[in-house]
């Protein structure tokens, strides 16, 4: 099987509103100008409106010390990761989940995430790039995205065929939450009680 690749979802976008295809992303067309315009904005709308399997991770981010006026509500500061798209959960010593909070460090206006646990564990959904690693129903759903922003430009005044692409958008993400559960098996809690005998 080919892997995916920025054209084949570019022009699988373009399919949509039955417009030209486009053979390289250099070219100087509308439909390769647009593609270009809004790829990138797309393809981080999507990763962000669902936690895709493809682009999940786990890691322990760096502590920063606590920025005054945080102390009240929060006894940690951390680093987030330069590829965090979008924060899920954070788990003290990787097990239970903790109330954060998302801000921007008043020194360097780096983002920072701002918690009560200690050692934490974050878990995240990175900006992932790489189109061969995306799975097949994330390249339909960031194709049909994509046709919905590009649609705008291209088609002019046919504000139907731009809501018909959104609500399609829309309508696709509980099939891809359906998928995606059915992929997955939680880890069953394990029992204090008998952790303590």
């Amino acid at each position: 099987m080919n892997p995916l690749s920025q054209m084949a979802i570019w022009n699988r976008a373009l399919g949509f509103l039955g417009t030209r295809s486009v053979a390289s992303e250099r070219e100087n067309t509308p439909e390769a100008i647009q593609c270009r315009l809004y790829w990138d904005n797309a393809r981080r709308q999507v990763l962000r409106d669902f936690p895709w399997p493809f682009a999940q991770r786990r890691c322990r981010p760096a502590v920063l010390p606590l920025p005054e006026g945080y102390e009240a509500d929060y006894r940690f500061a951390y680093a987030l990761p330069e590829d965090c798209l979008k924060v899920h959960e954070i788990r003290h010593e990787g097990r239970h989940s903790r109330p954060f909070a998302l801000a921007h460090h008043p020194e360097n206006n780096c983002p920072m995430l701002l918690t009560d646990a200690a050692r934490a564990l974050l878990l995240y959904t990175c900006d992932m790039r790489d189109c061969s690693l995306f799975d097949d129903l994330f390249a339909h759903m960031l194709s049909r995205k994509l046709a919905a922003l590009v649609a705008v430009s291209l088609l002019k005044n046919n504000t139907t065929k731009i809501n018909e692409l959104e609500q399609l958008y829309a309508a696709s993400l509980p099939q891809a939450r359906q998928a995606s559960g059915s992929e997955a098996r939680e880890a069953p809690l394990r029992d204090s009680w008998l952790d303590a005998r």
